[in-house]
């Protein structure tokens, strides 16, 4: 028997719980379906900003948040180093936390199914059920179980397979980012901010990327480094050894574990994230795209659990929206929102991300960094490049 639901959600991390939460607050019949088993991994910079620390508490979890390692701003390294506090904005805390995402969207998970939501682990989505018009009417599972919904919000990462069953494309596909990270013991005191290492060479070349080292908390770190693809010899480039080049510039005190070492315990993740709206318009009759679905991370920085957040939530309700208002072959709204929010911060960014590209042009930005000696200048910079909330996020996700 084919089950039928009002929403159903394909992806169970930041943004496809944020999505079945909102959407399950209106009484909706939600289905949250998620292809792993938690707790699950994802590699990611495990940060979280100010602002995705505000959606969490605005979604029920303030003390569920509270227990990750609390951070309170960032520092910078360019090559001097240089600190800034996270941004004053009415209704977000004033800090950070740096979290696994092996406890962190497990927690979301959950959290929407304590709205509601009915939580389905184990269950990979691989296509979309259309009808002969094209207009989606529900989700094929791995193994052929046929799910219907008169929304589907397709929240199922950078390679989404509803994406890709559906042939979409978009103007601003091609813009995306490779990162690699792993998480290790550190010989040093967990420290309160997130430390950005702007100075990231290839070849003895400036990179279009940046390092990381964010602290988990009892002796434990996570370092990484993401550049983006813009970079015409990216393809050539050995992340792996390009993450231990970056470890040996790290105190030796702190007695960081080799690249060979990190290898052979498997500690090491690398990933690839779209940005800049890979899903545009955000919405085909039927089904709405969110988080790396929708390429949701920051065109300049890659930072995205924010967007993934943001995207989702913006989903959940403007999918109820729409079924409450004539039916799931109109989610115009939903483009709307998003182009309000982030239309001119990503057309800015997809700029950034071509001109940055240039070597002598990505050398040039550091040096100026470096040498602005005034905080506010130098914050000012950074935000508008999306660094200050890659500070939080890594290249993540």
């Amino acid at each position: 028997m084919t089950q039928r639901y009002d929403v159903v959600v394909a992806g169970g991390g930041p943004a496809g719980a944020a999505a079945a939460w909102q959407a399950a607050q209106t009484g909706a019949r939600v289905l949250l379906l998620e292809k792993a088993q938690f707790p699950r991994d994802k590699p990611c910079g495990d940060g979280l900003t100010p602002r995705a620390v505000g959606f969490i508490q605005k979604m029920g979890m303030a003390q569920d948040v509270a227990k990750f390692h609390r951070v309170e701003g960032a520092r910078v390294y360019s090559p001097s180093e240089w600190s800034l506090s996270f941004p004053h904005r009415p209704g977000m805390p004033d800090h950070g936390h740096v979290a696994r995402r092996s406890e962190l969207d497990g927690m979301l998970f959950e959290n929407a199914g304590s709205m509601g939501a009915e939580l389905r682990q184990g269950a990979e989505c691989v296509a979309t059920v259309t009808d002969r018009n094209g207009r989606v009417g529900g989700v094929t599972l791995k193994g052929g179980e046929q799910i219907r919904a008169d929304a589907v919000i397709a929240a199922d990462g950078a390679y989404s397979p509803i994406k890709r069953s559906l042939s979409l494309h978009s103007q601003y596909n091609g813009y995306s980012a490779i990162a690699i990270r792993a998480e290790m013991t550190a010989d040093c005191p967990d420290g309160d901010s997130l430390d950005i290492h702007l100075k990231l060479t290839s070849g003895g070349k400036q990179l279009p990327g940046y390092g990381w080292v964010f602290p988990l908390g009892g002796g434990r770190v996570n370092i990484g480094l993401g550049y983006v693809n813009s970079y015409k010899k990216w393809h050539q480039i050995n992340a792996a050894e390009l993450l231990g080049e970056f470890l040996a510039t790290l105190p030796a005190q702190w007695r960081l574990p080799s690249i060979a070492e990190l290898r052979k315990s498997h500690a090491i993740q690398a990933w690839r994230l779209p940005m800049g709206f890979t899903a545009w318009p955000p919405w085909r009759p039927g089904v709405l795209f969110a988080g790396d679905a929708l390429g949701a991370a920051r065109p300049a920085s890659g930072a995205g659990i924010s967007k993934a957040l943001q995207s989702g939530l913006a989903a959940g309700e403007c999918a109820v929206a729409a079924l409450n208002n004539g039916g799931p072959d109109d989610f115009t709204d939903y483009a709307h929102r998003m182009k309000a929010a982030w239309g001119t911060e990503y057309r800015r960014g997809r700029v950034f991300h071509r001109v940055v590209a240039i070597p002598a042009v990505a050398e040039a930005g550091v040096k100026v960094l470096d040498s602005v000696n005034h905080p506010a200048v130098r914050s000012r910079l950074l935000f508008w490049e999306g660094w200050r909330e890659a500070a939080a996020s890594g290249a993540r996700r």
